[in-house]
């Protein structure tokens, strides 16, 4: 437990410091155009993944490919603020549909408005959800990706749908773009559980956190089969990354 805790101040010492020494130094490339703001991303998510292997000991693993080239809509199990670091760099800086009050965060918010993300009211109303599909389409428009956690929020590991359901706004999103979603599950809830200080690299057999790119959705789907199909693909294939980490 000693080690644990040691190994967690230090992962995460080199997390926050290195971001903040990043967002402040690099500061004056949100004056500059938009591919600078991709280059920070990329970046950010190099400290991220340098961070696991030197001092947690883990290591990296992605599963599948994406166009990068064609503007979708990628929808992310939520679990911990891993994959939000992750996916802004492996996705090429996708515009986040995020809560509005990280926009208000010092320095960090102007990164993320520069890198256009789309924030929005907790409550899903048609008003909220009409302003984030104008955004969205003109970002689309822009070349960018949607990044959205379908859940709505941070879930528990082995949390049930039942209590963290799947959300009807990313069909709403998904119908009015009329564009594919590309579902992405992940189990990087083992070693960084939502709101925990401790991170736990020693629940991992394989010492690796794995994040898994699947097949796209097709546009045009009716609700139900659209909703059951990216619940399912999200999340049976979570538990599956999480089952053989933790079986070896």
């Amino acid at each position: 437990m000693v080690i644990n805790i040691i190994k967690s101040v230090l992962f995460n010492l080199h997390f926050y410091i290195l971001t903040f020494l990043l967002i402040v130094v690099m500061s004056p490339v949100l004056i500059l155009p938009f591919w600078f703001i991709k280059i920070i991303a990329k970046i950010w998510g190099k400290i991220l993944v340098f961070g696991m292997k030197i001092w947690l000991g883990l290591n990296l693993k992605i599963i599948g490919n994406y166009n990068k080239n064609k503007p979708c809509i990628i929808a992310v199990k939520h679990q911990s603020a891993w994959e939000t670091v992750l996916c802004t760099s492996i996705f090429d800086m996708p515009s986040i549909v995020l809560k509005k009050e990280l926009i208000y965060l010092p320095i960090i918010g102007l990164y993320f408005l520069r890198g256009r993300a789309i924030p929005i009211i907790r409550e899903n109303t048609i008003e909220s959800l009409k302003k984030i599909v104008k955004m969205a389409k003109i970002n689309l428009k822009k070349g960018s990706s949607i990044l959205i956690f379908p859940q709505g929020t941070r879930v528990p590991l082995y949390a049930s749908t039942k209590d963290y359901p799947y959300q009807s706004g990313i069909y709403f999103l998904y119908s009015q773009c009329n564009i594919p979603v590309i579902p992405v599950a992940h189990n990087a809830g083992l070693f960084w559980p939502k709101n925990s200080f401790l991170k736990y690299p020693d629940r991992h057999i394989t010492k690796t956190v794995t994040l898994e790119i699947m097949d796209e959705i097709p546009s045009g789907l009716d609700k139900k089969t659209f909703m059951d199909r990216l619940e399912k693909s999200i999340e049976d294939q979570t538990r599956k990354l999480i089952q053989e980490e933790c079986d070896g």
